[in-house]
């Protein structure tokens, strides 16, 4: 059979995934075992507003490798896919867009005409994250692809919040939050991230006390701040209750300056008495230490800015509508006028930053609705302890993070200032009472009223994101017995032993709790932590086993990639460069849970890796007359005629009898690696498989299989075939016709079915090579399915995930090939190192112990072709001159005299050449990594690549010369 001589990923992409979808592989319905278990799996819903970026193509790797392997073994699998609204995003998007189409606002057009326009958007936009998806190769269930903000999801969401507020769980407060001024809405702590400021200072600024004695003798309280545009919001100034230097002052009264207002002196156990004067304003409004200190002293809640970071008439006159660094200016002027201003330094600050613009952050004293998590944060907290669950790969260090954030979780504050997402449902009357109910209608009855205004808030992004691995199933806590079991959760000293609610659907009942959960580091406690705690308080289940937490895809300087850096990478030219398997195997063999640089040279080195496959199945196909994939069936019927023709009854063994050393050992090597392979995935060790499986096809098999057999299968003569039959091992159907001996389509039978076996456990990471191969090997078909697919159209997905023979591991046959395989190799060593002709043939000398000494004479004539050598001597001891190169294996001593092969002078010359040209690099290593400053500075895996090159070279000069002193 011919096939193509360069293998296309594009058109296969293209071909078997339109294929895969339309006959249906990867929904669950199509396997047809009722006891099946079950494999479940859900993505982390990227943004509707998103496109593919590279922690996506890994994380969506992983998890699909893991679902296509479950599916081969048998398991009714679920990977389950959609996206997230994406309040904030989505808003700005659509915002950018009003403005540059129609140079209009959201307000210009008001909330329901933005909000359909926000729908328009996602109707014709939104799409591009799925089909990104499509490329990746995912086998998700396209049938039950969910968005958050769907009717069946926003239902569920309104009522987990109805269900919480009458439990008590929700509710609507006054406290500093996160607030930012340019999207004009709170953030939760973990939207914030945290940035050095470039120029930071600290202000000493000087407040007189205020009593008459005090006025006279012009007695000061200095205090220091970052920000002294909020000590016009101060209410209080507060010092530690232990440091004597003020305690004389403790009740007295300051007369803040700039407003004429009398504050308090108080003592406070927050004081740090070290930092800056040990005196420190307070201003509860404006920060969330300081309104804390308010709570407890009951100081006044003073709120001196608008929601646009601006000052309001609280300020003062002076600074009303300033810009608050405008302010910041005016206030150390005026103060400085005052002869007030103590000094100023530079200050190392941290500064709280909007996550998505950017935008310092301003502490700001706001009414919210919050979410009370003691409850759900206790159920979370006694399942790790007592079950350790979920289990979290690697467990170190993101269990203590998993769990730390857990004791110490504050109220959760839910509501955002936008108008894309779920609106809160909870209404107000004209008196400003709130109704909190599942509709307008409800709230309605409730208030007696049909003159009501919904709450303007929606819901943080996360609240319906901390619901998705059940709601995304079905649940939507509407159920009969919905509404009992957070009130029994309140009761029941044992909280995660809670039975389920009774809403259940068939896909509830069967794919939750998912299995694993596959993630980042940074969502740990956005994500992570809230699924876990609303699966146990709403289901009485946790909703994931594990939890896999992959490492961050950098660019090639070790750097993290940003828009800002312009470093970032696109998986779709990734794609369309290498191909889409490739740019798998290279993600997946990333080491779990670790950073990694992504280099094009290693997803290049997989795009070969591809080609090699190929052409290794293009020499099977063309070499497959008369043979098929059928090992089970063609090696019983060999060995039963070969075994009748010699008289036996004895039952078949498991490799068949007429097999060489080297067909023993690729037999062995395919079932360890198939067991090794399974143990990787189980233990989700995904880098582990993908070498697993590198090293069997280039190394194993087609570096040393093929060669090794080859002449079996391409070069037997008409005169072997009869002389085959004659000696009983018997004739196949379709030999004479073909003109093929029995044994040469047993070889062809036998390598077709290895090469088969091989595919199949590749394909969980590859899986477009994998079919496209899979698919031209005669004598595959729907057959060769796990039993839970037989009738299902002939592809690999649902071919039997290969599993390991205990009885084809065969020690000795793989101890004998080793050491033949370390033979070959040092004598291409020998010649590679000694710069010998590759046409010129010798003699290898060869000194081992009887047994090996019979190995090597058994496979003669393929060391002989493979070293290209004309001659072995074998025996216990050798006698070579001393003009001979060496070489020693874990088995044997080789020698080979170079006298006649090559010119003893120019390769002196050349070697001494060499040596000093590497001693030269070594040089320039050592001197590169003995700099303490440049191994610090220098991205660790630049250092390492030094270090590997390093111990490269020590070696090769060694070796180089070991061989200049045997031409001396």
């Amino acid at each position: 059979m011919e096939i193509a001589k360069v293998y296309d990923p594009k058109e296969a992409e293209e071909h078997h995934y339109k294929r895969w979808e339309s006959n249906g592989f990867f929904a669950p319905e199509i396997n047809e075992d009722p006891d099946a278990e079950k494999f479940s799996v859900v993505i982390p819903p990227p943004n509707v507003t998103g496109t593919l970026h590279m922690g996506h193509a890994l994380q969506h790797t992983l998890m699909d490798t893991l679902t296509r392997w479950k599916r081969m073994q048998g398991y009714r699998t679920l990977f389950l896919v959609g996206v997230d609204h994406a309040g904030i995003s989505t808003q700005l998007m659509v915002t950018r867009q009003l403005k540059k189409d129609e140079h209009r606002s959201p307000q210009d057009i008001g909330r329901d005409a933005f909000t359909e326009k926000v729908w328009e958007w996602k109707n014709k936009y939104g799409n591009v994250i799925t089909e990104q998806i499509r490329k990746e190769g995912l086998s998700v269930d396209w049938t039950r692809e969910r968005f958050t903000m769907e009717d069946d999801l926003s239902t569920t969401v309104r009522n987990v919040f109805v269900r919480l507020y009458e439990e008590g769980w929700i509710y609507r407060g006054t406290r500093i939050v996160n607030w930012c001024p340019r999207d004009k809405t709170v953030l939760s702590d973990l939207e914030v991230k945290e940035e050095k400021a470039r120029d930071g200072k600290l202000y000493y600024l000087r407040y007189p006390v205020s009593e008459p004695e005090a006025v006279a003798t012009r007695l000061m309280l200095t205090v220091a701040t970052t920000r002294p545009e909020t000590m016009l919001g101060d209410t209080a100034v507060a010092v530690n209750p232990d440091d004597e230097r003020y305690k004389h002052l403790v009740g007295r009264k300051i007369l803040l300056p700039l407003t004429n207002r009398e504050i308090p002196i108080i003592a406070d156990a927050y004081v740090e008495s070290e930092f800056g004067t040990g005196a420190v304003k307070i201003t509860p409004a404006h920060d969330p230490n300081d309104w804390e200190i308010g709570q407890r002293h009951n100081l006044e809640m003073l709120v001196i800015m608008n929601e646009d970071a601006t000052m309001n008439a609280a300020a003062g006159a002076d600074f009303e509508g300033l810009e608050r660094y405008a302010a910041r200016e005016k206030v150390v002027e005026e103060f400085e006028k005052l002869g007030l201003l103590d000094k100023i330094e530079d200050y190392d600050v941290t500064l709280p930053h909007c996550e998505r613009c950017k935008t310092v952050i301003e502490p700001l004293l706001s009414e919210q609705w919050f979410a009370k998590m003691d409850e759900m944060r206790d159920m979370a907290l006694k399942l790790l302890r007592e079950e350790n669950a979920p289990r979290f790969f690697p467990e170190v260090p993101h269990k203590k993070v998993y769990m730390m954030w857990l004791e110490n979780l504050r109220d959760w504050t839910i509501s955002r200032q936008l108008w894309w997402g779920h609106q809160i449902p909870a209404w107000y009357d004209k008196d400003g009472n709130v109704f909190v109910a599942h509709s307008k209608e409800e709230a309605s009855e409730k208030a007696g009223t049909t003159d009501l205004v919904q709450d303007q808030d929606v819901l943080d992004t996360w609240f319906s994101s901390a619901l998705w691995p059940f709601s995304t199933m079905g649940w939507n806590g509407s159920g009969p017995g919905a509404m009992a079991t957070g009130l029994l959760a309140a009761e029941n000293k044992n909280p995660v032993a809670i039975a389920p609610v009774s809403d259940s659907t068939s896909d509830l009942e069967t794919f939750y709790p998912t299995d694993v959960l596959v993630t980042g580091r940074d969502i740990i406690r956005l994500w992570v932590s809230r699924m876990v705690m609303t699966g146990l308080k709403f289901t009485g289940k946790k909703p994931f086993d594990d939890v896999i937490i992959h490492g961050t895809v950098l660019d090639k300087n070790g750097q993290r990639m940003s828009k800002t850096k312009n470093n970032g990478i696109d998986p779709l030219e990734v794609f369309a460069k290498f191909g889409v398997d490739a740019t798998r195997m290279t993600l997946a063999g990333s080491a779990t849970g670790i950073d990694f640089a992504w280099r094009d040279e290693k997803v290049e080195s997989y795009r070969n890796f591809a080609n090699k496959i190929w052409n290794a199945t293009r020499f099977c196909l063309i070499n497959s007359d008369g043979a098929c994939v059928d090992l089970k069936s063609l090696e019983f019927h060999l060995q039963a005629a070969s075994e009748a023709a010699l008289g036996r009854e004895e039952p078949a063994e498991a490799v068949p009898p007429n097999a060489s050393l080297a067909d023993r050992w690729i037999i062995s090597r395919l079932n360890k690696t198939a067991k090794a392979v399974d143990h990787a995935l189980e233990t989700y060790q995904f880098h582990e498989a993908v070498q697993l499986l590198y090293h069997f096809f280039w190394d194993d098999f087609c570096d040393w299989y093929i060669e090794f057999v080859k002449d079996e299968i391409v070069n037997l003569s008409d005169a072997e075939m009869v002389r085959d039959i004659e000696a009983g091992i018997g004739s196949v159907p379709g030999a004479v016709a073909t003109g093929l001996t029995p044994a040469q389509i047993q070889s062809r039978t036998r390598i077709l079915t290895i090469l088969e076996q091989a595919i199949r456990m590749l394909h969980p990471f590859m899986p477009f090579l994998t079919e496209e191969l899979w698919q031209k090997l005669p004598g595959t078909g729907s057959s060769l399915h796990n039993p839970a697919y037989r009738s299902a159209e002939k592809t690999i997905m649902l071919a039997d995930f290969p599993k390991c023979n205990e009885a084809m591991i065969d020690e000795a046959a793989e101890s004998e090939m080793n050491a033949v395989i370390e033979l070959i190799t040092k004598v291409r060593n020998i010649r590679a190192e000694m710069n010998i002709k590759s046409a010129d043939k010798f003699t290898v000398h060869i000194a081992a112990d009887g047994a090996f000494q019979q190995v090597f004479k058994a496979n003669e004539p393929q060391i002989l072709k493979l070293a290209k050598a004309e001659k072995l001597v074998i025996g216990e001891k050798m006698e070579v001159p001393k003009a001979s190169a060496k070489a020693v294996t874990a088995n044997a001593e080789i020698a080979v005299p170079l006298e006649g092969l090559i010119d003893f002078e120019k390769e002196r010359s050349r070697l001494a050449g060499q040596i000093e040209k590497l001693n030269i690099e070594l040089h320039r290593l050592n001197a590169q990594l003995s700099n303490v400053s440049f191994v610090e500075k220098a991205p660790p895996e630049k250092v390492n690549e030094l270090r590997e090159r390093q111990t490269e070279i020590e070696q090769q000069v060694k070796t180089l010369n070991t061989n200049l002193d045997a031409l001396n």
